[in-house]
């Protein structure tokens, strides 16, 4: 089934569904909207792909992440307390996740990873993520739903030893009442090589929800496949991490969404 999805790609037979037919989007070259079909596609198979591995074969795979994936920069991480963690659902989010606890693990002796999501169905590959952790580097990875009294849940939860890993991209038009509000408003800044490409509203209350915890906010930036950025978050709430166009996972959204080409004059400086 993937190879006749990559097949159809390749034959020019889905050109209404790649990157470059969304409205907003600048000029690619074909390979990046190659990549980027390839990159839904390769994030909807595998989790089955996971699913059917063996302990050893997903003690590889995900170990092989902590030698792949670079900590480029890692500023925000001395104050005492927990930690807010605001990123975004991109090719490797998973993958970044086992990455980011492990290196917060050593580097920053955290016990408790709470990974705060929509309420659906629970993603196979965290099941796989959250046993290898906690074999691995002893850490507990805690799945809690944004539903109900979730906030009182996580003020139980969180000791000085918590990261709270909160995905911050969610477009207003997945929360109906949010949209009528002008806050709690942030952006996603997509990038296409050292290039600002496309600016993405969405929802986020992530300066609140930090501020009431007592936790200390940063960004994870994804600039490449093979590296992360920890930063600390800005005053601006609108500041919000930066991932490459064709690595975001809803980039299928774009065209639905609210967007506006941007080039910000401080890019180069992020």
């Amino acid at each position: 089934m993937r190879d006749r999805l990559i097949a159809q790609v390749d034959g020019s037979r889905l050109e209404h569904m790649l990157l470059r037919a969304r409205s907003g989007v600048m000029s690619l070259p074909d390979a990046v909207n190659r990549k980027a079909a390839l990159n839904i596609i390769d994030f909807a198979f595998e989790p089955l792909v996971m699913q059917n591995m063996s302990t050893d074969q997903v003690t590889r795979y995900l170990g092989a992440v902590e030698h792949t994936l670079h900590v480029g920069e890692a500023r925000g991480l001395d104050g005492f307390g927990p930690l807010w963690v605001d990123t975004i659902h991109h090719v490797c989010v998973f993958s970044v996740l086992f990455r980011l606890a492990a290196f917060l693990g050593k580097n920053r002796r955290v016990s408790q990873v709470v990974l705060l999501h929509q309420g659906q169905r629970p993603e196979p590959r965290l099941r796989i993520v959250a046993d290898l952790l906690r074999r691995a580097h002893g850490i507990a990875l805690v799945l809690l739903p944004l539903q109900g009294h979730w906030f009182p849940r996580l003020a139980r939860l969180t000791t000085p030893d918590t990261v709270i890993y909160y995905l911050t991209d969610m477009p207003p038009e997945a929360f109906a009442q949010a949209v009528r509000k002008e806050r709690g408003r942030s952006r996603l800044l997509l990038t296409h090589g050292p290039r600002a490409a496309l600016q993405v509203e969405t929802i986020s209350g992530s300066q609140s929800f930090a501020r009431r915890l007592g936790a200390t906010r940063i960004v994870l930036d994804y600039p490449s496949t093979d590296s992360v950025r920890i930063r600390p978050a800005g005053v601006d709430e609108a500041i919000t991490p930066l991932c490459p166009l064709e690595d975001w996972v809803f980039w299928p959204l774009l065209g639905v969404t609210r967007q506006q080409a941007v080039v910000p004059d401080d890019f180069a400086h992020r």
